[in-house]
């Protein structure tokens, strides 16, 4: 990565970290979560396989929720695999039960399970472009998913952005983006995105 990419994405990092604290204040995280899960399900959780795993994350408090799709997978039956952070920033991954608590490590190679994987990131661009926290676990992690396994990215409303995100070849980009409002859309988005930054 040049320095003038890498100190690009750091700045745009910087702002939509002020900007996701000022506005969590401000949402219905109960709201959103149900909207997120319901964008995620009828998007593309129903059209893959019965029992098909799902992977997902664990929303931090700024984060867009993720609690309500967990517990709609759970409700399905679907497996849910959730991500653990190893000491050099890779993804190992576990079980995610109904009641919260997660089974053993299954290796970083068990994302190659999910048919989907919702992955965090702080924003998208309309050519599917994804900026995460900096530490590129999950561009790691994804470059081991299945073939065909479809990624989606989880952000709020105001962070799906017409681009272009500062972003270099290792970055993987995301097939679909999911905010509270806007639901499920399927990337590239040709049109530009009206209220992006």
């Amino acid at each position: 990565m040049t320095d003038a990419t890498s100190s690009a994405k750091a700045a745009v990092r910087r702002e939509l970290r002020a900007a996701r604290r000022a506005a969590v204040a401000t949402r219905d995280r109960d709201a959103d979560a149900v909207a997120i899960a319901a964008a995620v399900l009828a998007g593309c959780v129903d059209t893959v396989a019965d029992g098909a795993t799902v992977a997902i994350y664990r929303s931090l408090p700024t984060e867009p929720p993720t609690d309500a799709l967990a517990a709609e997978l759970h409700a399905r039956g679907l497996p849910v695999l959730v991500p653990v952070l190893l000491p050099d920033k890779d993804l190992d991954w576990c079980r995610l039960l109904a009641d919260g608590s997660t089974g053993p490590a299954l290796g970083p190679d068990a994302i190659a399970r999910a048919a989907v994987v919702v992955t965090p990131a702080l924003a998208v661009d309309v050519s599917g472009a994804r900026l995460g926290q900096g530490g590129g676990s999950y561009d790691r992690a994804l470059r081991r998913r299945a073939p065909g396994a479809l990624v989606v990215a989880v952000v709020g409303d105001d962070e799906l952005l017409p681009g272009p995100l500062p972003a270099v070849g290792h970055d993987v980009r995301v097939d679909a983006v999911v905010t509270p409002g806007r639901g499920m859309l399927r990337l590239p988005i040709a049109a530009p995105v009206a209220g992006g930054r």
